[in-house]
C-alpha cells in the first residue's frame, strides 16, 4: 500500500542500512536499543476515513469539528447554556464519525445478534485494524496463531451507560461487549493473536501508553510484531454533562491551541491503529517501513495541586529522558506534535516542557502544532492520531497549518522557548535521521511521549512491464456489496496521478 492505498502485491526485500541510533544487531545491547518499525497503519477520524483523507484534511487546514449528529441521544434534554447547570452541557460541539451503526458482522466471524450488543468502539477498532494489517500488506493468515499481541487505548464506556437501567437486558453478549478489557481481546480473538492483549486505561495518554507497552515488549523479544491502537466513540450524554461541570469544554466550541482566545477542548471520536516490528524483522521480510519508532516513555506528574492540573517539570524530565535514550539530536526534529488541547492550564505548561526540554538549544525555532484543532480531543485515541499525522508529516515532508491560532497566548514565551506555531502549510526537507516527537498526557497525571524518525531508505520499486503486460488484480470479498465497494476503492486509486503499479 502507497499512501493509505490498497497494496499489489509483495514488496522488495530490503537489506538493513546503517544508522548511527541503531546498535549493531551482534551488539549485546542491539535488541533494547532497536528502532521499531512501523509497517501498516490505518484510522477512521472526523473528517478522514482513511490516512489519504487525513493528510488532505490537515495540509488543507480543514476544520472537521461540528455538532454531535442528533441521534446519539436527546441533545436538547441535556444542554444549558451556563456551565455549572446539573446534569446539562453548554456544548455539544465534537469532531464526529457520522454515521457508526453500520457493521458486517459475518466478514469477522460475529453473529448478527453478538455484534448487535458489542460496543460499537469494538466494532470500529476491528475494521481499523484489518485495515491497517491490509496496509501491511499481511494476509490474515499471517497473524494467526503468532506471537502478535494487541495493546489498546481506551477508557470510554458509552455504550454500556445508554443501558445500565436496563438490568434485564445484561447478557453474556452485553457482558463481553461492554467491557473495556475486550477492547484488545477482541482483536486478539478474532485475529487469533497468541501475544498479548492488553487494554490501557490512563485518560488521555491512553493510545501513546499502549504504544510504549508494546515497544518494550518488541525489543524484549516477548512478541514478533503488535497491532497498536486507540478508540473513542461519542454516545452518552454523561461525560459531556460532567467536563460542562467542571468547565473543561470550549463554550465556542473549537480547539485553539495556543491561542489567547483558547476557552476549552472539543471533545472527538474515531479510531487509530498501527503495526509495528523491530526495523531488522520488517527488513528481512520486505515489509514496507512508514517510519520508526526510536523510543518512548511514562511518568506521572506525582502530587499537584489539583488532581488534574499538569506539572511542567515532569513533563520536560519525560521528554529529556527519552531523547537522550535515543542518542537523538534536538537539532533533527522537523515537527513535534503537541498534546495542544486548547485550556488555558495545559497549554503553557506543556509549551514550556518542550521548550525546556527540547528546543532551547537549537538553532532554529522548533515547529508545534495539534491535531485536536483538526478534529478535536479523541481522549483516549489522541496519541495515535497525534502519531498519525506525526507520520504523514515525516513521509510527506510537509508541516500543516494549525488552526484558530492568530493571538499567541501571553502565557507561553514562544521567543524564550525557541518555538514557533505553523500557520500555513509548509515545505519542510526531511533528510535521513529527521525526527518527529509527540507527546500525549492523561488528566489523572500520567504523561507519554514518544519518538518517530523518517523511514530508512528503501529500494525502489522495479518499473512497471510494457503497457499490456500488467497481470489482472484478484479481488475477494465476504460479498457482492463489499466486492463492489472494494473494486470502485481499487479504480479510484489506479485512476489517481499517483498511483504507481
Amino acid at each position: 500500500m502507497q499512501d493509505g492505498k490498497p497494496s499489489r502485491g509483495r514488496r522488495p526485500k530490503a537489506s538493513p542500512a546503517p544508522s548511527r541510533r541503531a546498535t549493531h544487531p551482534g551488539h549485546p545491547g542491539a535488541l533494547a536499543r532497536e528502532p521499531i518499525a512501523i509497517v501498516g497503519a490505518a484510522c477512521r477520524l472526523p473528517g478522514a476515513p482513511d490516512l489519504e483523507a487525513l493528510w488532505q484534511l490537515v495540509s488543507s487546514g480543514t476544520d472537521a469539528v461540528g455538532t454531535l449528529p442528533a441521534g446519539r441521544f436527546n441533545q436538547a434534554a441535556f444542554f444549558h447554556p451556563r456551565k455549572t447547570e446539573p446534569g446539562k452541557s453548554y456544548s455539544f460541539a465534537a469532531g464526529h464519525l457520522g454515521e457508526i451503526a453500520g457493521f458486517d458482522a459475518p466478514a469477522f466471524g460475529l453473529s448478527p445478534r453478538e455484534a448487535m450488543e458489542m460496543d460499537p468502539q469494538q466494532r470500529l477498532l476491528l475494521e481499523v485494524a484489518h485495515e491497517a494489517v491490509e496496509d501491511a500488506g499481511w494476509p490474515a493468515s499471517r497473524l494467526a496463531g503468532r506471537p502478535i499481541a494487541a495493546f489498546v487505548g481506551g477508557s470510554s464506556t458509552d455504550y454500556a451507560e445508554l443501558r445500565l437501567s436496563d438490568h434485564a437486558g445484561a447478557d453474556r453478549y452485553f457482558m463481553t461487549g461492554n467491557t473495556l478489557s475486550i477492547l484488545s481481546n477482541r482483536l486478539t480473538n478474532i485475529f487469533d493473536l497468541r501475544g498479548a492483549g492488553q487494554t490501557v486505561d490512563t485518560a488521555c495518554s491512553s493510545s501513546l501508553v499502549a504504544l510504549h507497552l508494546a515497544v518494550q515488549s518488541l525489543r524484549a523479544g516477548q512478541i514478533e510484531a503488535a497491532l497498536v491502537g486507540g478508540v473513542q466513540l461519542l454516545l452518552s450524554p454523561y461525560a459531556f454533562t460532567g467536563f460542562s461541570r467542571a468547565g473543561m469544554l470550549s463554550q465556542r466550541g473549537r480547539c485553539q491551541a495556543f491561542d489567547a482566545a483558547a476557552d476549552g477542548y472539543v471533545r472527538g471520536e474515531g479510531a487509530g491503529v498501527v503495526v509495528l516490528k523491530p526495523l531488522s524483522a520488517a527488513l528481512r521480510d520486505g515489509d514496507r517501513v512508514r517510519g520508526l519508532i526510536l523510543g518512548t516513555g511514562t511518568n506521572a506528574a506525582g502530587r499537584t495541586i489539583g488532581l488534574s492540573l499538569p506539572n511542567r517539570e515532569a513533563q520536560a524530565a519525560l521528554m529529556a529522558q527519552v531523547l537522550a535514550e535515543t542518542g537523538a539530536s534536538a537539532e533533527d526534529f522537523a515537527y513535534f506534535e503537541a498534546h495542544g488541547t486548547g485550556t488555558q492550564a495545559g497549554d503553557p505548561v506543556e509549551t514550556w516542557a518542550i521548550g525546556q526540554a527540547l528546543a532551547k538549544g537549537r538553532s532554529t525555532p522548533l515547529p508545534v502544532g495539534s491535531i485536536k484543532t483538526n478534529i478535536g480531543h479523541l481522549e483516549p485515541a489522541s496519541g495515535i492520531a497525534g502519531l498519525l499525522k506525526a507520520m504523514l508529516v515525516l513521509e510527506r515532508g510537509a508541516l500543516p497549518p494549525n488552526l484558530h491560532f492568530s493571538n499567541p497566548n501571553p502565557n507561553i514565551d514562544f521567543a524564550g522557548l525557541n518555538l514557533r506555531v505553523p500557520t500555513a502549510l509548509e515545505r519542510v526537507e526531511i533528510r535521513p535521521g529527521a525526527l518527529a516527537g509527540i507527546n500525549s498526557f492523561g488528566f489523572g497525571g500520567t504523561n507519554a511521549t514518544a519518538l518517530l524518525a523518517a523511514a530508512p531508505a528503501q529500494p525502489a520499486v522495479p518499473e512497471a512491464p510494457a503497457e499490456g503486460a500488467l497481470p489482472p488484480l484478484l479481488l475477494t470479498a465476504h460479498s457482492a456489496a463489499a466486492l463492489k465497494a472494494l473494486a470502485r476503492r481499487w479504480q479510484d486509486v489506479l485512476a489517481s496521478p499517483a498511483a504507481t503499479p
